[in-house]
């Protein structure tokens, strides 16, 4: 069986000839859209390490050339370093957080400690070897109801930002829009509750922001009013 490609080039293949160390990676899927020159087009992340990424496109830029990649609120330049059929392996400007790729919002390139929680416990699954419990986590005192109120709609909005993703992704494929419209359009609904909901938690009028919501049958319901 063939290994998968890494984002980096073989060893001995580098721009210097000089065999490279890779970092550490990993492999997952997530919907991102990278920016070359005149290109710009979605594509997905098949691999990432704090160095580099492997990508997934229809149409990508050659090996050599300068791209933007783009996840939710993040983005990284990068340079080409393989390429082959669909796919090319690039290697970033500076390193990344792959915790906070993953999630789509920053994080320090050492923040990283749930991830590897998990797979510290999938790797002693593998092993056979036994589970030792988790130290309990030090209880922190809950903020204030205004602060908390103001992260929650952070977290809406950035949950919101997900599923946009995942929906515009799934849109770029004719199959499954024309399968699968009606699930489609409950993405973007999804997309427009979690907006108004994350608005009106984050608004210092709850009042005026609630009457001043587009959705009559969300206004409704929160008002409490009949739609007839």
């Amino acid at each position: 069986m063939n290994p998968t490609p890494s984002a980096d080039p073989p060893p001995g293949r580098g721009e210097d000839d000089e065999p490279r160390e890779r970092a550490q990676r990993s492999n997952l899927l997530l919907a991102a859209t990278i920016e070359a020159q005149d290109l710009k087009t979605a594509v997905r992340i098949r691999n990432l390490s704090e160095t580099g990424a492997m990508l997934e496109g229809a149409v990508l830029p050659g090996v050599g050339d300068r791209l933007t990649l783009r996840r939710l609120d993040l983005e990284v330049g990068a340079t080409v370093v393989w390429s082959a059929r669909s796919r090319c392996g690039v290697r970033f400007d500076r390193k990344i957080s792959v915790a906070g790729w993953r999630a789509g919002t920053w994080s320090s390139p050492g923040d990283n400690r749930d991830q590897q929680r998990v797979d510290g416990i999938q790797a002693a699954v593998r092993a056979g070897v036994a589970i030792t419990a988790a130290a309990a986590p030090e209880t922190v005192a809950a903020p204030s109801v205004g602060i908390l109120d103001a992260r929650l709609a952070e977290e809406l909005a950035h949950v919101r930002r997900l599923i946009e993703a995942i929906g515009d992704e799934l849109s770029e494929e004719p199959l499954i829009v024309r399968r699968h419209p009606r699930a489609l359009q409950g993405f973007d609904m999804a997309c427009q509750l979690l907006g108004h909901i994350g608005s009106v938690l984050g608004a210092q009028d709850r009042s005026a922001a609630v009457n001043a919501i587009g959705m009559d049958d969300l206004r409704a319901r929160l008002l409490r009013k009949s739609l007839f």
